[in-house]
């Protein structure tokens, strides 16, 4: 356990309920946070680690129990109030604007103003501040955010939270998308956070990673808190246990079946640029996993046998439809994708491609915020004809030079402005 470790409790939640219509989602859960401590929650999925995080956060509000910050009442009605009192939540699909740049991210609704007029010098100065705070002062505060890659963008979220002097962090499957040099940096990060007394919340499906960055744990099952302790004491077997709610060796309980016919093969297949020469074979009743790490070619590989990725060699067949395919063609034959990227890449259309797809999204955050310049046939066709030489929001208009031509940008006052 850490040494800056505070004995009175940072935050404490006790007896928290939530309900959506029949489901009880919440049952009861007791949760305690320190300073300067680093708290693991742990669950299987559907255990009710998201739920209780977005109670925390002001997303939802608790139904019975209370919550206490600093010894002081907190009951958030939403996200920016929870945020005004301290507590902010890292996604893991960031919410970042990747068409602005890293300080307008990072002071995104808490701009410094010259009265209408917003303060460039002063938001630089702030921004490079909270990302030298982070140890992340190489980052440009100028460049555009969707530039960077998700670990930099994670990066972005987390200086943001501390401009607005959070109290307690939480973080929610952070290394999901991460190679494990990102996550050792990430882990240096949040150990230098805890450090200046900070409050930490970790959700992690990852035993091996709650043992490197977390003093204690918490576990979750069926939306009850079953168990807590120190991590150092606990061993693997009696944390699983809590969260299965039965021995380790019935797991993974096996049932006895034939497999079937070849329904997916595969055969030194290659990509534009991974993978470079992939042979498998899926049988009907089989579940085939692909492991290997992050930038191994996993995703490229499906998206390749998709047809998201074009073939550079090599032969796949589909059941007993032979070649590569368009995806259109794959549903026809009876394959489905589910994308890791379900934010950005999951929405099905007609040839998309990503600049039509930012587009289509574009299209939709205006129409269903504000009619504003630019935007023409609006209707049953919104993907067609739709152009922003302005971003369309509410509140300040903000003016900046960029490049010989003025960039006319908006933000939203008093809540996150998110992409997609």
């Amino acid at each position: 356990m850490s040494d800056d470790r505070s004995d009175s409790p940072l935050l404490v939640m006790r007896g928290v309920h939530k309900r959506f219509g029949p489901t009880h989602a919440l049952k009861g859960v007791d949760l305690t946070l320190h300073a300067g401590e680093i708290l693991a929650l742990i669950g299987e999925n559907g255990a009710g680690k998201s739920t209780l995080m977005k109670t925390l956060s002001g997303a939802h509000l608790p139904d019975e129990g209370r919550m206490e910050l600093l010894g002081e009442g907190y009951r958030p009605r939403n996200p920016l109030e929870a945020r005004r009192r301290g507590v902010a939540m890292i996604y893991q699909e960031l919410s970042i604007a990747p068409d602005l740049s890293v300080m307008e991210n990072i002071l995104l609704g808490v701009e410094p103003t010259y009265g209408p007029v917003i303060n460039w010098s002063e938001m630089r100065h702030r921004a490079t501040r909270a990302l030298s705070e982070i140890g992340h002062d190489d980052i440009d505060p100028a460049r555009r955010a969707g530039d960077l890659s998700i670990a930099q963008q994670q990066l972005i979220e987390i200086a943001r939270a501390l401009v607005l002097g959070s109290k307690v962090l939480v973080f929610d499957e952070p290394t999901s998308s991460l190679t494990r040099r990102d996550i050792e940096k990430l882990f240096e990060m949040l150990r230098r956070l805890r450090g200046q007394g900070m409050g930490i919340i970790y959700i992690s499906h990852f035993l091996e990673e709650v043992r490197a960055i977390a003093d204690r744990f918490t576990v979750l099952r069926d939306g009850a808190s079953v168990g807590e302790g120190e991590v150092r004491s606990a061993t693997d077997t009696q944390i699983i246990r809590l969260m299965v709610g039965r021995n380790v060796d019935e797991l993974y309980p096996r049932t006895h079946h034939t497999a079937g016919e070849t329904v997916l093969e595969v055969s030194s297949l290659a990509g534009q640029l991974r993978p470079r020469e992939a042979t498998l074979e899926l049988k009907r009743g089989e579940v085939l996993g692909i492991a290997g790490l992050v930038g191994a070619g996993r995703t490229e590989l499906l998206r390749t046998i998709f047809g998201l990725d074009p073939v550079k060699k090599g032969q796949i067949r589909v059941a007993h439809f032979p070649g590569p395919a368009v995806p259109r063609q794959r549903w026809a034959q009876g394959m489905g994708m589910v994308s890791e990227d379900r934010k950005n890449r999951g929405i099905s259309g007609r040839a998309f491609d990503r600049r039509q797809s930012d587009t289509f999204q574009n299209a939709i955050l205006g129409f269903t915020r504000v009619a504003g310049p630019g935007i023409r046939n609006v209707g049953s066709k919104i993907s067609h004809q739709v152009s922003f030489p302005a971003s369309v929001g509410s509140g300040l208009i903000r003016r900046k030079p960029a490049k010989g031509r003025d960039r006319q940008t908006a933000s939203s006052r008093g809540g996150r402005f998110t992409d997609g």
